[in-house]
């Protein structure tokens, strides 16, 4: 069984629940793109970092950040920005630029979680692929 989620769902998603406007962008079938616009009155800019998709188990997905020189405090940075606009227990920084994301934090996809035995997690062209078997 496969169920998908296009990149504007996944970005409207997010601006309705956490009032953040994130992109996303295929890489290849483990990488997406995140762009972040930071906004400090004096400085705009977008901020992107490639998330490779490590290991999913359960509803917890480890992930690799990459978003060039820095992306150690870079992480610090925008974890400290978002910690009010996410649901608590969301986001847990790992060594080694990763995180661990517990998606059953989310309602949404925690209701995927509990009908859904998710055995992989794809970025396609267009959005986010999960692939399981019913339970």
């Amino acid at each position: 069984m496969k169920a998908s989620i296009s990149f504007p769902e996944l970005q409207s998603l997010i601006a309705e629940k956490a009032n953040q406007n994130i992109g996303f962008s295929f890489l290849d079938s483990k990488t997406v793109r995140v762009t972040y616009p930071l906004n400090l009155g004096f400085i705009k800019k977008d901020i992107s970092a490639n998330l490779t998709f490590i290991e999913l188990v359960g509803s917890d997905l480890l992930v690799s950040v990459d978003a060039g020189f820095g992306t150690d405090k870079l992480l610090t940075t925008v974890l400290s920005l978002l910690k009010d606009k996410i649901p608590a227990g969301l986001i847990e920084k790992r060594p080694e630029s990763r995180l661990m994301l517990h998606l059953d934090q989310i309602e949404q996809v925690k209701t995927v979680f509990d009908a859904i035995n998710v055995t992989d997690l794809l970025v396609l062209n267009e959005g986010l692929e999960v692939e399981g078997s019913l339970k």
